[in-house]
């Protein structure tokens, strides 16, 4: 399943693609361990930070709309980006996610090193089953 980013470059010129997975392999890639209140144990995710993915397509962003399969969508600003440095994972422990392990991409905080985004306000920008990510 692919991922959609859209928004507008920094030049002003409109961008929308249509990202393969192995295309966001190609990125630059992080991975931390962190406990979600979705799993039962500690987790370790690998993919490529939301920040990087804004740069390297040279994406002009206040605020981001990130879209869900099933039609959830949350806005963040880019200053919530920044501070929290989310992930769009990829992987946990190893193992491509699937659709019904919140896949196949999952926007992802350290709960490890920002302990405050467990309060529910956080815990709903991390949005599972990421199909869209429009640059507002």
């Amino acid at each position: 399943m692919p991922l959609v980013l859209s928004g507008k470059k920094l030049s002003g010129e409109e961008l929308s693609l249509v990202l393969e997975r192995n295309q966001l392999e190609k990125l630059p890639q992080t991975s931390f361990s962190t406990n979600l209140p979705w799993l039962e144990q500690s987790a370790t995710f690998e993919g490529v930070r939301l920040l990087t993915l804004l740069e390297h397509f040279d994406l002009s962003v206040s605020k981001l709309k990130l879209l869900a399969l099933n039609d959830y969508s949350v806005e963040v600003s880019h200053d919530y980006i920044k501070q929290y440095n989310p992930l769009v994972a990829i992987k946990q422990d190893g193992r491509y996610l699937k659709v019904r392990d919140y896949g196949p991409y999952w926007v992802i905080i350290s709960l490890n090193e920002h302990p405050e985004a467990a309060e529910t306000k956080h815990l709903a920008n991390m949005v599972w089953q990421l199909t869209v990510i429009e640059a507002l």
